[in-house]
């Protein structure tokens, strides 16, 4: 099965070479069929990194991102250019961890459909400097979904997550933003299709700053959390 990356990249001209040499040199040492998806929103030079990246490797895909840019728009464009049969997004600031890439590989291809990482479970590693207010309402935010939903995931919001490709043909994610990660596994999780939950690496960026604010972004979780859920609900109420 083919595995595609999709590495959303906004002002990132620390990482794009990084992120794209070692994730290529990683998944070719370990002779994975593969591609690397760029999806591009930078105002900066990152771009031009991205293409030239392009230009000397195969396998490697790069595209811009919409106007305006939004993350969501980022993972949806990747996913309506990648070629894979695994679908993977990856962060372009290297914060996930190639070893769990090869992790979700295996299962999917063991016959899971969606396989989710979490930062919040036994076995899980964490390196960050964020502030234990961001921890706290990151945990508790996930809790919560995990109880709402019934789910054995204690970390819905993460994107860090594989699909077989079929899956988000019919779940179809339409979120900008960064609740697309959990609109894509809570879609997921209601149509009931295989998946099983590992612990995950998750190291902060070294360089620069985060494109995300978790308190920003607690009411389009809860509206996109919402939204999910009453529709199923109205789906069953109909039957």
């Amino acid at each position: 099965m083919k595995t595609s990356l999709i590495i959303p990249f906004k002002n990132e001209m620390e990482y794009a070479e990084t992120t794209m040499s070692a994730a290529y040199a990683y998944l070719s040492a370990r002779e994975i069929d593969f591609e690397l998806v760029a999806v591009d929103d930078s105002s900066d030079g990152t771009w031009e990194i991205l293409q030239s990246f392009e230009d000397s490797h195969q396998n490697v895909v790069a595209v811009r991102g919409g106007e305006p840019p939004g993350y969501g728009k980022a993972l949806r464009k990747g996913f309506s250019v990648a070629a894979g049969d695994i679908l993977i997004p990856f962060n372009g600031d290297f914060s996930d961890s190639l070893d769990d890439v090869i992790s979700y590989i295996r299962l999917i291809e063991d016959g899971y459909e969606m396989v989710f990482g979490s930062r919040f479970m036994a076995g899980a590693k964490v390196t960050t400097d964020s502030t234990a207010v961001k921890s706290f309402v990151s945990r508790v935010g996930n809790a919560f979904l995990q109880i709402v939903f019934r789910t054995n995931c204690s970390d819905i919001t993460n994107s860090f997550k594989a699909y077989r490709r079929m899956v988000l043909e019919e779940i179809d994610p339409t979120a900008d933003g960064y609740d697309i990660g959990m609109e894509m596994a809570l879609k997921g999780i209601l149509e009931k299709y295989k998946y099983t939950t590992i612990p995950v690496v998750w190291s902060d960026r070294k360089y620069g700053r985060s494109k995300m604010s978790i308190m920003k972004s607690v009411p389009t979780y809860l509206s996109t959390g919402l939204r999910i859920g009453f529709f199923r609900l109205f789906q069953k109420t109909c039957l």
